[in-house]
């Protein structure tokens, strides 16, 4: 048998072909990018520090969900939550999701926000090879202790700005409904 050799032009039309063909696609069911993170959960890579984290959103503003797998309130707002989705599409606001469960076991609550078919970003409060790191250090200063250095509880909720600044560390929960949806609409329209 002999090997066939597809030259440099019958590929580059076919490649074309192939593009336009999932573009079209995309257009019929509404998605023009085949990376749509509001369409699914991403899992993103143990970042160094909080502020690594949030530069990779910058120009969006960011609604986060400190949680638990083993946690029953966390689980029960991220039920209500989903009801949110389409809010947050609409508002171009990303969901991000922060795991503090112990070492070895943040796989819980990955199985838990895909059972519930949760939409957003997700990364762990623990780093891969479970030794203390920046990241986890900041998010002690920044959001999971009081001032008086005392754990505040889960579910927290914080937002960030477009510009990455942390604006509350005390943000309303999904089962506000209207208070939540102004908050975040006030930090949208007035850090433009």
């Amino acid at each position: 048998m002999k090997n066939k050799i597809i030259g440099t032009t019958t590929m580059k039309k076919y490649l074309t072909s192939l593009f336009l063909f999932m573009l079209m696609l995309g257009k019929l069911h509404g998605q023009t990018d085949f990376t749509k993170p509001e369409d699914t959960l991403t899992i993103l890579e143990h970042p160094s520090s909080f502020s690594d984290l949030i530069k990779q959103f910058k120009g969006k503003v960011i609604y986060i969900d400190i949680m638990a797998s083993w946690c029953k309130p966390c689980i029960q707002e991220l039920k209500i939550s989903k009801g949110l989705d389409q809010f947050f599409a609409k508002e171009n606001i990303v969901k991000l999701y922060i795991s503090i469960d112990n070492f070895g076991q943040t796989d819980k609550a990955i199985e838990i926000l895909k059972t519930e078919n949760i939409k957003g970003y997700f990364v762990t409060y623990q780093a891969p090879d479970g030794k203390p790191n920046q990241f986890a250090t900041d998010l002690e200063n920044l959001l999971l202790f009081d001032n008086k250095k005392q754990f505040r509880g889960i579910p927290i909720y914080a937002i960030v700005d477009k510009q990455g600044t942390l604006i509350t560390n005390d943000a309303k929960r999904p089962s506000s409904g209207e208070e939540l949806k102004k908050q975040l609409q006030k930090t949208n329209n007035s850090h433009n």
